[in-house]
């Protein structure tokens, strides 16, 4: 779930969702190579009232056909028609430990929810450019655990400054949990009520969370830049009536140092 925190900030940004250190922009005419190294401040689930430092490592490997490796979006093929851009990737998610496992993974708040495996997801995003405005949608279909259910994010993005230096933009994002996936992440079940001691809940398909942020690009020189986020997410429905949100209210801080090849 923690890949999923980042992400979601990633994807309110005015890179349309593609990835911490791509360019918002049609795929690029050549291959290119870039890696970089990078924090993210979150918190250490969905809903919990504690954040942490992770390190967020970035190696992305892009070609001219289309084709896309990365630690980010996985690997997958975008391409362009006319104003729209779509993309397939073959991604993953990490699941949610219930203990604190180590400085970087897990909270003892979630003892006795038992473990969320990592599973293997289809990632098929589309992304529009009106104006200035990129709009996208992107879902992430499990294709392990599909009792882990699915996720759709709405997000949009624009620029609000930029010169030969810098690039500021805003993005807003919402994202919309089936039955299933809400109840992986923010129900609880009678034998995870009794481990754990949080109350019964059944939570409902519905808006998870709704993010709103900017993020800043500074170009150092030719291949070396800095891109910096900061943000903030709001759970909504039946996620911040859930017995686990101790918060429902969060800030979300990234930065990260870049070299395109």
């Amino acid at each position: 779930m923690r890949q999923a925190l980042a992400l979601t900030l990633l994807s309110l940004c005015a890179f349309s969702g593609k990835s911490f250190a791509a360019d918002d922009a049609k795929p690029a005419a050549g291959d290119s190579l870039m890696a970089g190294v990078g924090l993210a401040y979150i918190p250490e689930y969905a809903g919990a009232d504690k954040s942490r430092v992770l390190p967020l490592p970035f190696l992305e490997r892009t070609y001219a056909n289309g084709v896309f490796l990365s630690t980010q979006r996985g690997i997958g093929y975008e391409t362009a028609v006319g104003d729209f851009k779509l993309s397939a990737a073959l991604g993953y998610d990490g699941g949610r430990e219930d203990h604190r496992k180590n400085r970087f993974s897990g909270s003892d708040a979630l003892k006795g929810m038992g473990e969320i495996e990592g599973a293997a997801q289809a990632v098929l995003s589309v992304g529009y450019q009106l104006g200035t405005v990129g709009l996208g949608l992107t879902t992430k279909q499990n294709l392990s655990h599909r009792e882990y259910g699915a996720t759709y994010i709405f997000s949009a993005g624009a620029p609000l400054y930029s010169d030969a230096g810098d690039q500021i933009g805003w993005g807003v994002s919402a994202v919309y949990g089936d039955r299933k996936h809400n109840q992986t992440y923010f129900g609880v079940t009678s034998a995870q009520s009794a481990a754990s001691g949080y109350q019964r809940y059944t939570a409902k398909a519905g808006f998870e969370n709704l993010t709103a942020g900017l993020n800043w690009n500074h170009v150092i020189d030719s291949s070396w830049s800095v891109r910096s986020l900061v943000g903030v997410s709001r759970l909504t429905s039946d996620a911040a009536d859930s017995p686990l949100t101790k918060r429902k209210t969060t800030p979300m801080v990234m930065t990260a140092l870049i070299y395109k090849f």
